[in-house]
């Protein structure tokens, strides 16, 4: 996660005219302060003389032009301080951004509220809730959010406040927001995608699915979508034919990627259960192997299928490798085990057994968990 978005990006290319040091001397009231004082002279010398008073002279004889001109004059003051104090602001959210950039988020947060003082906007909240973010302070950073999506309901101001959600954990809240940006910012992948992180981790899968797919039609190029739809096969049957035919459609779009052939894999062995696997299943598990050589789950799984094909040889064969690439792989020691004492080498067998007891206490029970942490 990085502590600063493009958002700081835009903003320093936006500053990139520099201001002379001493323009955040000037403050806004000395503005005022003019305008004020030369009000007041012109209504002082034109007003009409008290009782008793001598007669104005002729300097006082202000004409309606001269007042005008004197009003003008003290507005074009008032200008150029706020032009002046923008500049002055803008220097300081300069440094606010180098803060960030240097790592150093408290520092900037500390800017950035007295920057808020004097020009308070959503490019300003929004800065502070990365700032308060990378400093680890969520819930703060998720106010910020808030104001800047409220103030300003951009794509990016909307994604960042449901990232922010999601990452405290408030899935409900995140699903209102994501749902709400969908609809206001419908060609957006990764609000659909944040859109199914929140629905997958509030047991909403199919919905979920549906989430991702949208994604994935909307950035059919964007590998992200197709992954997060890879770790859900067999969640839902109904829908399954949906995910392989995206997964395909990755496979066929990016032929090198390792994990697009993996889950395309297993999307088409376990997307249907109860029937025998297609032959296209063990072609793409040996194309993710070789492509990545050290994809540990494309070489169980490979073995898991040689073993339900009763190919016991090449099954031992694919999980020692699985267990040589991921040591703490429970499952693969355990089906190595069968794996050779199907092959009649007990000795071994009861080795990996010896492992896999070893290591089973450490797996923690399986429960369902966003298919993926919150993007950026």
């Amino acid at each position: 996660m990085n502590p600063w978005r493009s958002a700081s990006l835009v903003l320093t290319m936006a500053l990139a005219v520099a201001v002379p040091a001493s323009a955040s001397q000037v403050p806004r009231r000395s503005a005022r302060a003019a305008e004020r004082f030369l009000g007041r002279l012109a209504v002082d010398c034109c007003a009409p003389p008290l009782r008793g008073a001598a007669p104005a002279g002729p300097r006082c004889a202000r004409s309606t032009f001269q007042r005008e001109a004197l009003y003008d004059a003290a507005r074009g003051a008032e200008r150029a301080a706020f032009a002046t104090d923008d500049a002055a602001i803008d220097v300081e959210l300069r440094r606010a951004i180098r803060y960030l950039q240097g790592g150093q988020p408290a520092q900037a947060a500390e800017l950035i509220r007295t920057l808020l003082a004097r020009r308070d906007t959503a490019e300003l909240h929004h800065l502070l809730g990365d700032a308060e973010e990378a400093a680890g302070n969520l819930l703060v950073a998720e106010e910020e959010y808030q104001k800047a999506a409220h103030m300003d309901p951009t794509e990016e101001n909307l994604f960042d406040w449901a990232n922010n959600l999601l990452q405290l954990r408030a899935y409900r809240p995140a699903t209102d927001v994501l749902n709400e940006a969908v609809k206001r910012h419908p060609r957006s992948a990764r609000l659909q995608v944040a859109l199914g992180i929140a629905l997958y981790s509030r047991g909403q899968y199919e919905d979920a699915i549906r989430s991702f797919c949208a994604a994935a039609d909307l950035e059919p190029s964007d590998p992200r979508p197709y992954l997060f739809l890879g770790e859900m096969y067999g969640v839902s049957a109904a829908l399954s034919p949906e995910v392989t035919r995206r997964l395909a459609g990755f496979v066929a779009q990016q032929p090198t990627s390792a994990l697009g052939h993996f889950y395309y894999a297993m999307s088409l062995w376990k997307g249907d259960p109860g029937t025998a696997p297609p032959r296209d299943v063990e072609a793409h598990l040996r194309k993710a192997a070789s492509l990545d050589p050290r994809l540990a789950k494309a070489r169980f799984q490979l073995g898991v299928l040689y073993s339900d094909q009763r190919r016991y040889r090449e099954a031992a064969a694919a999980l020692e490798e699985a267990v040589r690439l991921e040591p703490e792989m429970a499952q693969a020691h355990y089906r190595l085990a069968q794996a050779y004492r199907r092959t009649g080498r007990e000795d071994l067998a009861q080795k990996e057994l010896e492992a896999f007891e070893r290591l089973q206490p450490r797996e923690a029970t399986p429960t369902p968990a966003p298919p993926g942490e919150p993007m950026r």
